[in-house]
């Protein structure tokens, strides 16, 4: 163990220890061993052992047939029950789950985190796929088109901010110029859809449209990867837009907040039941 990681970890509160404990688990399959999970939380092994313990306990973490890692039932129970990245699932799958059956493709919802994007779903034809682009992975934003149609819907200083440092080249089709990407995001917002050949991996396409809140601002995006050579983008982008439509007005279905005489009622009367 280095003395960087022993010094940063002594910088750490209990919670700081525990909470980068259970943020090693973001990158990669999901799955970890002890000395893995040490290297990426920054930890003692000594430490980093005692804590696995407790947090299984809890039922936080759970261990496989081959000794590694993952996040355990109790993750997903406080989860499911808090975030608003969950219910924001729960209301598009009918749509997603619709596109998918239909063209038997992969099929994403992902929103925005910083200069992120964070898979929220992924529906895919093959099963036990642990890339990037699974649920809870997160990839850069200018690589496909579900990102470069959340990046192109977000706020001026956002995509400034993201245009200003260097961009990663994953293929020789991958933008990475900002006069270009500038061009890319502004046809994205004209067209409210993005199509995208090989910026990831040069055998994949995508197809991406912007899914609108109550507030009229885009929450998410619904994204289709196709293989370039079997499928062309195109042909996919009515599907994609109606599912896109159609999870923007699920959203819109939510009760009306209560008039303040009715609020009022309801403290005095129902609250107090």
């Amino acid at each position: 163990m280095s003395m960087q990681t022993v010094d940063g970890e002594h910088k750490l509160t209990a919670a700081g220890r525990v909470l980068a404990l259970l943020g090693a688990f973001a990158k990669g399959d999901g799955r970890l061993t002890l000395s893995e999970i040490s290297r990426q939380a920054g930890l003692s092994l000594s430490t980093t052992h005692r804590l696995v313990h407790e947090v299984l306990a809890w039922e936080g973490l759970e261990v496989d047939e081959r000794g590694r890692y993952r996040l355990g039932p109790k993750i997903l129970e406080l989860a499911s029950s808090s975030t608003e990245g969950l219910r924001l699932r729960e209301k598009t799958l009918p749509f997603l789950t619709d596109l998918h059956r239909r063209t038997n493709m992969t099929v994403h919802l992902a929103v925005r985190d910083g200069s992120e994007l964070i898979y929220l779903e992924a529906l895919r034809p093959h099963a036990n796929y642990t890339g990037e682009n699974r649920i809870g992975g997160r990839l850069p934003m200018h690589v496909g088109g579900t990102g470069l149609t959340l990046l192109a819907f977000a706020p001026d200083e956002v995509i400034d901010e993201y245009l200003s440092r260097p961009l990663c080249r994953y293929t020789p089709q991958t933008i990475v110029e900002p006069d270009r990407l500038r061009a890319v995001l502004d046809d994205i917002r004209r067209q409210r859809y993005a199509i995208t050949r090989g910026l990831l991996t040069t055998r994949a396409g995508s197809v991406a449209a912007p899914v609108f809140g109550p507030d009229g601002e885009v929450c998410a995006a619904v994204g289709l990867v196709c293989l370039l050579g079997r499928h062309q983008p195109e042909d996919y982008a009515g599907l994609v837009r109606g599912a896109a439509a159609r999870a923007s007005h699920a959203l819109l279905d939510r009760p009306a907040p209560l008039s303040p005489g009715a609020q009022e009622f309801h403290r005095r009367h129902v609250a107090q039941a």
